[in-house]
């Protein structure tokens, strides 16, 4: 247990700063910008085009990529743990704690932005709003950690973790489209739980399920890449 505390304690003190309270600040007054401008256009579907696009298209992944960057400062994964380690700290260990306070992170991050642009894209009164509100919200923390958790398998290949930004670039193109192809990253199941087309006909109840077993299986990859 203290290994791991002295995981959440090091992702913490990276993530600690006012440009992160900045970045998101401005991120969630974009997001709530693009709901309001999204409801001018179109009001029957102003809620959908800002999570979709806006907020699980292109804030999520983004987002997810640079609190991992952050996390690990710059660096491999497993090399990022290796000051914890001349004091005597399981790498292993701590690395839980380190993907423990990345997916938290990411996951209140995430579900922050969903919020702003749904506040933005309904009026205060509309009934839609709270529905969409705990839809949004609770495919914003899976979604946020399973992406937190991807990028950190990613981050133990290459130089530096430069695995992470081949991640990135895969989950867009490849994650972008419905074949099977796109079945092992996160982009296309999180499309499927918005109402957009999924991935190999999977149902919602299997993007679900497909989410978790992403996040699970990078979360394994990354233990077993990274040494005690």
């Amino acid at each position: 247990m203290n290994g791991v505390r002295v995981g959440l304690a090091l992702a913490r003190e990276r993530l600690r700063g006012p440009t992160a309270l900045l970045v998101l600040f401005l991120s969630c007054a974009v997001a709530f910008a693009i709901g309001v401008l999204e409801r001018r256009i179109d009001p029957a579907s102003a809620a959908d085009a800002a999570l979709r696009f806006a907020v699980f298209g292109i804030a999520l992944p983004l987002f997810s990529y640079l609190v991992s960057e952050r996390v690990c400062a710059g660096m491999q994964l497993e090399r990022s743990l290796d000051i914890v380690a001349r004091h005597g700290a399981d790498r292993r260990v701590a690395l839980v704690g380190l993907l423990l306070t990345s997916s938290a992170c990411t996951a209140f991050a995430v579900a922050l932005l969903a919020i702003c642009a749904l506040l933005g894209a309904h009026p205060l009164h509309s009934a839609a709003l709270g529905t969409d509100l705990r839809a949004s919200i609770g495919i914003a923390l899976l979604a946020g950690s399973a992406y937190a958790l991807y990028f950190a398998a990613a981050a133990t290949l290459g130089t530096r973790g430069a695995g992470r930004k081949w991640a990135l670039i895969v989950d867009f193109v490849l994650g972008g489209g419905g074949s099977a192809l796109a079945a092992p990253w996160p982009r296309g199941h999180v499309r499927n739980l918005l109402g957009g087309e999924p991935v190999a006909d999977l149902s919602q109840a299997s993007a679900w399920a497909a989410l978790a077993a992403i996040a699970v299986v990078c979360a394994g990859v990354s233990l077993l890449r990274t040494r005690e």
